[in-house]
C-alpha cells in the first residue's frame, strides 16, 4: 500500500472511499430487513434495491461525460453530495413507488463517484503498476463492507432505522469536507481529438468484459438482497460475519496478491477468481451452520480480492485517457445493469422457488456466462482461450 500512502491525492481517495461506501454498507443488510418487517415481499425489496442501480444506469452517460469534460473532483464531489442527502428521505414515508424514487436518487451518488474513481485511479498510477494499485485501492471498500454492515445492523437492532439514517447522512457530510480537499490529476491523452462514443464503447474489450461485469453484478445482488433474508431463520450465523470473514480474506488476499493480474495476465487472474465466485454461489445455498457460512465468505473473498481488479485494469488498458471516464461509465454501468436484474428477476424466481434453489440457479448461469466470455473476450476461439486460461 506504500504507492498509495506515499501520495496526497490517493491516500484522500482511499479515506473518501472508505467513508462512500461505509455509507453504502450500513444501508444494504439493514435496508431489505426494515422492508421485510413493513410485509415487503422477495420481488417488492429486489425490486426497491434495483431502482438503486437503476438511477445509476441512466446517469451514467452524463457522469462519464462529467467525469472527461469537466474533471474526476467535480464528479466525485457530487457522487459524495447525493450520499450525504439522499438518506434523510428515507424518513418520509414507507410507500412503495416514493421509495423507489428515492433510490433512484440514491444510486445517482454512485454513478457519479464510481465513474470518477477507477479514472482518476488510472491517471496517477503507472502502466505496470496499474493492476497492484487498483486492488489497494479497493482495500478501501472492503474495510468499508468490513465495518458498515455490522455498524449497520448493530445499530438498527438496538436503535432502529431512524438512528442509522442520521449516521448515514453525516457519514456523507464528513466525506464531502475530505473530498474537497483532493486535487485534479493530470491527463497524458494520445490526441486533441475527441473520440466518438460509439468507438469507445463499441470495442470487444469492452463490450464483453462489460457483459461479465452484468453477471457478476447479478451475483453480487443476490448476496447482498438476498442473503440478510436466508440467513435471518438459521442459529448462529448473521450477515454480519458473512461480511467479515469476507472482507478480512480479501485484504489480506490483496496484500500478498495485488500483483497477480500485473505479473501473470489480467485474463487467467480473472477467469480463476470468477471460477472461486461461483463455487462460493453455490455454496450459499447448502449453509446451515457456522463453519460452512465461513467457508462461503472465504471462497467469495478470495474470488473478489482478484476478480475485480484484474478485469478493471484490463478495461483500463484499452482506454484513451481523453475517454476514460466514458469507458469507465459504461462498464460500471452494465455492473449496474446487473444488480437490477438480480433484484427484480432473483426476487421473482425466489419467491416462485426458494432463496436456497435461487442461489444454485445463479451458480450455474454464471457459469454458462464464464464460458461464453472466454470464446468471445479476443478475435479468435483459440486466442481467447489462451489468453483467458494460460499464465
Amino acid at each position: 500500500m506504500k504507492p498509495i500512502f506515499g501520495s496526497k491525492n490517493l491516500s484522500i481517495l482511499f479515506l473518501s472511499t472508505f467513508l462512500f461506501f461505509t455509507n453504502e454498507a450500513l444501508f444494504l443488510p439493514t435496508l431489505p430487513l426494515y422492508l421485510s418487517t413493513a410485509g415487503y415481499t422477495n420481488f417488492k425489496i429486489g425490486t426497491v434495491l434495483g431502482a438503486f442501480a437503476l438511477g445509476v444506469l441512466f446517469t451514467r452517460p452524463l457522469s462519464g461525460f462529467i467525469t472527461d469534460e469537466k474533471g474526476r473532483k467535480l464528479s466525485l464531489a457530487a457522487g459524495v453530495l447525493v450520499f450525504a442527502t439522499a438518506p434523510l428521505l428515507y424518513l418520509v414515508s414507507t410507500d412503495f413507488t416514493y421509495l423507489i424514487i428515492i433510490r433512484f436518487y440514491h444510486g445517482l451518488g454512485i454513478s457519479f463517484y464510481t465513474t470518477a474513481f477507477p479514472a482518476y485511479i488510472t491517471d496517477a498510477s503507472d502502466v505496470d503498476r496499474r493492476g497492484e494499485i487498483l486492488g489497494h485501492m479497493a482495500t478501501s471498500t472492503t474495510l468499508a463492507f468490513t465495518l458498515g454492515p455490522l455498524i449497520g445492523t448493530a445499530i438498527f437492532a438496538s436503535y432502529g432505522f431512524k438512528a442509522l439514517i442520521f449516521l448515514c447522512s453525516l457519514t456523507g457530510l464528513i466525506n464531502f469536507i475530505i473530498i474537497l480537499r483532493i486535487s485534479e490529476p493530470q491527463r497524458k491523452s494520445a490526441g486533441e481529438i475527441k473520440i466518438p462514443y460509439r468507438t469507445v464503447v463499441f470495442k470487444r474489450s469492452v463490450l464483453v468484459s462489460s457483459f461479465i461485469q452484468v453477471v457478476y453484478a447479478v451475483i453480487f445482488g443476490g448476496i447482498m438482497t438476498f442473503l440478510p433474508l436466508l440467513l435471518k431463520n438459521i442459529e448462529g450465523v448473521s450477515i454480519g460475519i458473512f461480511f467479515m470473514v469476507q472482507s478480512i480474506v480479501i485484504i489480506a488476499c490483496r496484500f500478498l496478491a495485488a500483483r497477480l493480474s500485473d505479473k501473470y495476465g489480467r485474463g487467467p487472474v480473472f477467469f480463476y477468481s470468477f471460477c472461486i465466485i461461483l463455487s462460493a454461489v453455490f455454496l450459499i445455498s447448502k449453509i446451515n451452520s457456522l463453519p460452512i457460512l465461513i467457508a462461503t465468505a472465504a471462497l467469495f473473498g478470495i474470488g473478489s480480492s482478484l476478480c475485480s481488479p484484474a478485469l478493471s485494469a484490463y478495461i483500463a488498458d484499452n482506454s484513451d485517457p481523453s475517454a476514460r471516464g466514458t469507458v469507465f461509465s459504461f462498464f460500471y454501468g452494465a455492473f449496474d445493469a446487473g444488480v437490477i436484474t438480480a433484484g427484480i428477476i432473483l426476487g421473482f424466481i425466489a419467491d416462485l422457488t426458494n432463496i436456497r434453489d435461487m442461489f444454485m440457479i445463479t451458480a450455474g448461469g454464471g457459469f454458462a456466462c464464464l464460458v461464453i466470455f472466454s470464446l468471445l473476450i479476443q478475435k479468435g476461439v483459440k486466442e481467447s482461450l489462451r489468453w483467458t486460461l494460460l499464465f
